[in-house]
């Protein structure tokens, strides 16, 4: 069934040095899919990997972060849904589809999710958000299988389809978030709002998860950093009790302990960690100088 009961779609895609895996993402799409590609300054060939795609393409021309980016494709959208797909997602053939045939049998609903796994098999599903694990709520993190639809509490940011007028209204994703936990955050506020999220069993993804990103050191530090600093931007934004200098300490003798037993992995995540708290300190400091302000 070719895009079902004639509603428009929008996929929006954000890449950033993600040319060796976009193209696969967007190939799977069906035709009559309206694509946004929103690219944070990429260095790599990535015309090249559009090329033949009929995408309408977005050039920032610095990386503004994954959460702005989303936002930026969604205000360039024309489709009555958006659905947001990583560059490392590979959507089933009739996924599409089958979002749209769930969103006439849930009219009253607004945000439908594909079920995803990853390449070897296992279920992509977690019902904790990282504001619920900050805030001590006791939740399952995983599910073995889906045997239907069922509602969910939290929405993968990596591939989900919700109503433009919705998202839009939510006020989308927060762009003080420059990377990782978007989507707890969006899905928090979804929450409180009482509206119903929907995992759809017919429609199939797998997500390739960390492909569309670099694995170099480098890379990996500013990830963990970018994920402390998100996660210390939801602690204030909730009001979640947070101390930067027990973080400092921890993170402080993890290094010294990873240094110690050579464990690399460790170190580097470790390190990451740490300086994106002393950054967070940094910014508040100079929020304080600025009345508030943050340049």
């Amino acid at each position: 069934m070719a895009l079902a009961m004639n509603r428009s779609i929008t996929a929006i895609t954000v890449t950033h040095n993600s040319a060796h895996t976009v193209r696969g993402a967007l190939a799977r799409l069906p035709p009559g899919v309206e694509i946004v590609c929103v690219d944070n300054a990429s260095t790599d060939d990535l015309s090249t990997a559009l090329s033949g795609l009929a995408v309408h393409r977005i050039d920032n021309p610095v990386n503004l972060g994954f959460g702005r980016a989303c936002n930026i494709g969604a205000a360039a959208a024309t489709g009555e849904f958006l659905l947001f797909v990583n560059p490392d997602v590979r959507l089933g053939t009739d996924a599409v589809d089958a979002l749209m045939q769930a969103a006439e049998r849930y009219p009253n609903c607004g945000v439908f999710v594909p079920r995803t796994n990853t390449v070897d098999g296992r279920l992509w599903f977690r019902e904790e958000s990282e504001i619920d694990r900050l805030s001590g709520v006791s939740l399952p993190t995983r599910i073995r299988q889906v045997w239907g639809d069922c509602c969910v509490r939290f929405v993968n940011g990596g591939v989900f389809m919700i109503k433009r007028t919705l998202f839009l209204d939510t006020g989308g994703f927060d762009e003080d978030i420059f990377l990782y936990f978007e989507d707890d955050d969006l899905s928090y506020r979804l929450l409180q709002r009482d509206e119903p999220m929907i995992l759809v069993s017919g429609a199939h993804a797998v997500h390739d998860i960390g492909t569309s990103v670099a694995q170099s050191t480098r890379s990996r530090i500013f990830r963990y950093r970018s994920k402390m600093r998100s996660e210390i931007h939801l602690r204030k934004k909730y009001g979640i009790a947070y101390s930067p200098f027990v973080d400092i300490l921890r993170y402080s003798t993890k290094i010294g302990f990873y240094c110690l037993t050579l464990n690399r992995n460790r170190l580097i995540n470790s390190l990451g960690r740490l300086i994106g708290i002393f950054d967070s300190i940094l910014d508040r400091s100079r929020a304080n100088r600025n009345g508030g302000y943050v340049a």
